[in-house]
């Protein structure tokens, strides 16, 4: 696994120290005007007029006994295999719609295929169908409820993902869609909410906040409204309670022990898979309108984890104010924490958990004090960090400098290897281009890996966030790049 000290780092305060009044000032690009800062949008209250704050986190879907675990993943038995065609594979299926073992196995070892038909936007008519007259105010369209700046929510041992993004101008979508390796397909898992129900309301920049969910927040301090919800006292249709669209970026998690998918973009919002339903916590049950970015609303360029150990979620680090600050929140007392500071250079790093240590790989920029390169960890028994610097042939000159979100980063427990793409300028001739590097934690190195741009690979996409990732169902890396192109997989040799 992981062969990483246990140890505190030093370094690491001082450069919180160091880079904390650089970032204190910056806001995401989806976050409005601090002269308005974000408000908050609770569930519909009885009575919206009298709405009061009280205790929004009681219950919900962890109370009681835990749902059962969904079936494991499985082939289909049949004798269709499909085709593939350069590198394009176009699965076979049984009668139930399951890929069949011997179509995967037409898949060839070593490069990237494309699966025929995976796109996230060949869900358009279906979702028009079920909402006729449906439109995206936004300019990307479906497609861009992955290109937003959003990750996915992987259950590995299942091999199958949720989706839920858009936001700023990007899209209006909230729908919660999944991709199901089992049967190469995506599915609705909830319909977004329908914009017909939106009537007079003006938007400005961004839909990823409510309008009238902000009024009524404005107008009610004490309340739990804030404006990431359609809460809307004047629209009753309108008034679902789901989230709004948003960047979710690495924030969003699958929790198989209580069946739910979760984020902690400005909220928490937990959706059960029991109940297809949403519900909302307020950080620090904190009144939206009190929202200040330093209250536990955590900002849209953070992680989240669950922790099946201590039944907390960890979300972090938060933005506006207070890049580096975690805050968690346990499911069995309702109770929320912060956790610790961790470096700013962290804010846009890319993090993966193996086994009980998360690990970061922030790229290597000399003024957040990460050149050389190195790995970062912490340990969620112990939450002590450690650091592992690298051997590495990178020059210094050739490291883009530039305000960067795009690094990439996933563990590949087989080869015990990360593999990490970020921009360098290789030639010095000053086109800062992806390039794809393998990192080894026993040698402590790192190295360009070419091989694994082989095949159908398309490049990367500034955006992937963790949308790059390993399954062991398949003994294969999986990449979803885009949401108007099929989904990549690359078999091991």
């Amino acid at each position: 696994m992981l062969p990483l000290g246990r140890r505190s780092s030093p370094w690491i305060l001082s450069l919180a120290l160091a880079v904390a009044g650089v970032l204190a000032g910056c806001n995401s690009p989806e976050d409005p005007p601090e002269e308005a800062p974000p408000v908050d949008a609770g569930t519909p209250p009885p009575d919206a007029g009298t709405l009061d704050a009280g205790n929004p986190d009681a219950g919900g879907p962890d109370a009681g006994n835990p749902p059962p675990p969904p079936p494991d993943f499985s082939w289909g038995n049949g004798t269709e295999t499909g085709r593939l065609e350069g590198n394009v594979w176009t699965p076979g299926r049984d009668s139930t719609g399951l890929v069949n073992a011997v179509s995967w196995a037409l898949v060839p070892k070593g490069r990237w295929i494309e699966v025929a038909g995976t796109p996230l936007t060949s869900l358009d008519a279906e979702l028009k169908a079920a909402l006729p007259g449906y439109r995206d105010f936004g300019s990307g369209g479906l497609a861009a409820v992955i290109n937003a700046y959003s990750g996915v929510a992987v259950d590995a041992p299942r091999a199958r993902w949720w989706a839920f993004g858009g936001g700023h101008a990007d899209s209006s979508n909230n729908g919660l869609y999944r991709f199901d390796m089992a049967k190469m397909r995506w599915s609705i898992e909830q319909l977004p909410d329908n914009p017909a129900n939106w009537a007079g309301v003006v938007f400005g920049i961004t839909y990823s906040y409510y309008p009238p969910a902000g009024e009524y927040s404005k107008a009610h301090p004490d309340s739990d409204v804030f404006n990431d919800e359609y809460f809307d006292p004047v629209r009753p249709a309108a008034s679902t309670g789901n989230p709004t669209a948003r960047h979710t970026y690495n924030g969003l998690v699958y929790n198989h022990d209580l069946q739910e998918v979760a984020f902690g973009v400005r909220r928490m919002w937990r959706y059960s898979l029991t109940t297809h339903s949403w519900k909302r916590h307020n950080p620090f049950n904190t009144p939206g309108s009190k929202y200040d970015g330093a209250a536990g609303y955590g900002g849209a360029a953070g992680w989240t984890f669950w922790d099946e150990v201590t039944h907390r979620y960890y979300f972090g680090p938060t933005e506006n104010y207070n890049y580096s600050r975690w805050w968690s929140f346990d499911t069995d007392d309702q109770t929320w924490k912060w956790e610790t500071v961790t470096p700013p250079a962290w804010f846009f790093a890319q993090m993966v958990r193996v086994g009980r240590t998360l690990v970061s790989f922030p790229y290597p920029q000399p003024q957040y004090g990460v050149f050389p390169p190195r790995l970062i960890t912490y340990d969620l028994d112990t939450a002590k960090w450690g650091d592992l610097q690298l051997e590495h042939d990178l020059v210094l000159s050739g490291v883009y400098t530039e305000y960067f979100e795009g690094m990439i980063f996933t563990y590949v427990p087989p080869l015990d290897r990360y593999i990490a793409a970020f921009p360098y300028d290789r030639g010095g001739d000053g086109s800062f281009e992806y390039r794809t590097f393998e990192l080894d934690p026993k040698t402590r190195e790192l190295r360009e890996a070419p091989q694994w741009e082989a095949g159908a690979f398309g490049g990367w996409h500034d955006l992937v966030k963790n949308r790059f990732f390993y399954l062991a169902t398949h003994d294969a890396l999986v990449y979803v790049r885009k949401g108007e192109e099929n989904l990549r997989v690359f078999r091991l040799p």
